[in-house]
């Protein structure tokens, strides 16, 4: 995962040369939206953004609704 545009740039650039991403047209590229220095956040910024979306639960024992 890529949160900073400079090392998106290097995935994507890989990804793009990798001919089983280019069969399922996936290169990275993804969004623009970027958690970085220039946008306004801080190393701890991202390093908690990280964090949290590794802590995501795909089967949580309590869903909204229960």
């Amino acid at each position: 995962m890529s949160i900073d545009q400079d090392l998106r740039a290097v995935a994507v650039e890989k990804n793009r040369a990798n001919s089983d991403l280019q069969a399922i047209h996936s290169d990275g590229s993804g969004h623009y939206y970027w958690v970085e220095r220039d946008a306004g956040f801080s190393s701890q910024d991202q390093t908690d953004l990280v964090q949290f979306l590794l802590s995501i639960n795909d089967d949580p024992a309590v869903t909204i609704g229960d």
